[in-house]
């Protein structure tokens, strides 16, 4: 039986997506180079939580765009929009490019929200869900959370 390229991306996506997760000491090429952010525990719990929320929403806007269910998708990216975002407390300790990606990230879990009820063309779900990935990985190419003593 022969797989799509359309199959097999969300499985692609998920792998790149658990590579950053949780790893933050883990290079596999060798010596991490990514820019260390300090932060107290209690707001690197945070920022971890926010993203695995982040995750959960991309997880179920693909489970809902195989159902065609675009209330289902509607969901799932609202639950990670601006609304959900870091308090501006926990923004304080973020560097401005952090907060920049972050910000771009929830806008555009808004905007694939609101985009669901419109006709699609070649703006699709998955070309929504590639540009937000996007800046998942920007992201974590870019930080590592390290905790503050």
């Amino acid at each position: 039986m022969r797989t799509s390229t359309h199959g097999r991306w969300p499985l692609a996506l998920g792998a790149l997506l658990l590579l950053g997760c949780g790893r933050e000491g883990l290079m596999v090429t060798g010596r991490d180079t990514r820019t260390g952010v300090m932060v107290p525990a209690a707001a690197r719990t945070a920022v971890l939580s926010e993203m695995r929320t982040m995750l959960g929403s991309i997880n179920g806007v693909l489970a809902a765009h195989t159902r065609g269910d675009t209330a289902g998708i509607r969901a799932a990216a609202l639950a990670s929009g601006k609304a959900a975002a870091a308090d501006p407390a926990l923004e304080q300790l973020l560097p401005v490019a952090w907060l920049q990606l972050a910000m771009s990230t929830h806008h555009q879990f808004d905007d694939l929200a609101a985009a669901v009820s419109q006709p699609r063309g070649a703006d699709s779900v998955t070309a929504r869900l590639a540009r937000l990935t996007g800046n998942c990985v920007a992201c974590h190419a870019a930080y590592r959370l390290e905790v503050r003593q």
